[in-house]
């Protein structure tokens, strides 16, 4: 009999935005698959009144909890979310259930410490961010990142997306004993295939699609690709996504004159994404630091191959005969490993990048070690 597990994020699809944490829902829908699964969606957001409480439901298995509030403070944010939380768990009968999953710990579990002697039920944890690594953009000795360390020193057991976030966290929290397991973000296959229809032109393309943001570094790949037009290299760039540095990038673009050369395609859904993969040489990618990188991977089940600075966590699926490595994130070096993917892009074998994406990311695997994992936490737990 499948286990019965309550599953609760505070990132999720939602009518506001319907990409917000939708690698929740992608996992969220594979997991339900091997136990008898709910999803509660908690969050507190901001609001004209000092409160107000909707309930909505998304399906027979989803829901969301929202409590909407002018208040800004974080510390009091995280006790309205705590608040919440009981709130959506004692409407869900949680007693029923067999296992609490969290799909990202914060700010969900920051008074875990305290209330785990009420709620005595087996949890794990389910992580995603990069902003561990960063210590959530604080400096190291910030008192209020210890309530978020604090989480993690409750030795709750952590399914990552990779082992490079569970050195992030270790190292954030200042703590190694906790049980942990490694499964990657699953990728909708439906989607994201080698379609085996791919015609290399003349012209050598690329596809990068991103929400635009510092961490993403735009600006380094774009000035290699400039040292490229400059140079007077042939080349296609479609650049999809949005964010705060759209519009400089646009700017760079219209400024350098390389608007026949490279091509905005503003926000793109599965359907576009995967579209643009099925026509491209190569996906880049710049950010200076992933956790994961779903584009990437979705890149490498249609059997595009990576050219991005050489990330680990990348690295983790993402082997040499599918990645072009930067040694350094700048324009001379993405000026280079362009140069060298355009001069070998025809050795690259899209069938055979597929096939091993396909293995580690399969979704019977992912879907079986999940059901291990969390038997393991159950039996252990009781």
């Amino acid at each position: 009999m499948p286990r019965k597990i309550l599953h609760i994020t505070n990132w999720y699809p939602n009518k506001k935005n319907t990409l917000e944490g939708i690698f929740i829902y992608e996992q969220f829908r594979l997991f339900a698959k091997v136990s008898d699964s709910h999803l509660l969606h908690i969050q507190v957001r901001e609001g004209k009144k000092l409160w107000e409480y909707e309930k909505i439901t998304y399906s027979e298995d989803e829901e969301g909890h929202y409590l909407f509030t002018r208040l800004k403070s974080q510390k009091i944010i995280e006790l309205l979310s705590s608040l919440l939380l009981f709130w959506g768990l004692w409407k869900s009968h949680y007693k029923r259930y067999e296992l609490l999953h969290f799909h990202i710990a914060y700010p969900l579990l920051s008074y875990y410490f305290l209330w785990k002697r009420i709620i005595k039920m087996p949890l794990v944890i389910s992580e995603h961010w990069s902003a561990y690594h960063y210590y959530f953009y604080m400096p190291k000795t910030t008192h209020k990142l210890e309530r978020t360390k604090r989480i993690f020193r409750q030795k709750i057991p952590l399914i990552s997306v990779s082992q490079a976030l569970v050195r992030d966290i270790q190292n954030f929290a200042e703590c190694e004993d906790f049980v942990s397991t490694i499964i990657p973000n699953v990728i909708d296959m439906d989607y994201f295939y080698d379609k085996n229809s791919f015609e290399r032109g003349v012209v050598p393309r690329f596809f990068s699609v991103n929400e635009w943001r510092e961490i993403k570094n735009p600006f380094s790949l774009l000035e290699g690709f400039l040292k490229l037009f400059e140079q007077g290299v042939d080349f296609e760039l479609l650049l999809g996504g949005y964010g705060v540095l759209e519009s400089q990038m646009r700017d760079f673009v219209s400024e350098n004159k390389m608007e026949e050369k490279i091509t905005f395609c503003g926000k793109m859904d599965k359907a576009q994404i995967a579209h643009a993969l099925s026509k491209s040489d190569a996906y880049l990618f710049s950010s200076d630091y992933e956790t994961f990188s779903v584009v990437s991977a979705q890149a490498l089940c249609c059997g595009v191959p990576l050219i991005g600075p050489a990330l680990e966590a990348i690295q983790e699926y993402a082997k040499e005969d599918a990645l072009v490595a930067l040694d350094t994130n700048n324009a001379e070096e993405w000026q280079d490993k362009l140069n060298y993917f355009i001069l070998n892009r025809h050795n690259y074998n899209r069938k055979k990048i597929a096939q091993k994406a396909n293995v580690y990311l399969n979704h019977k695997r992912i879907a079986k070690d999940y059901g291990a994992f969390i038997e393991r936490i159950i039996k252990e737990r009781k």
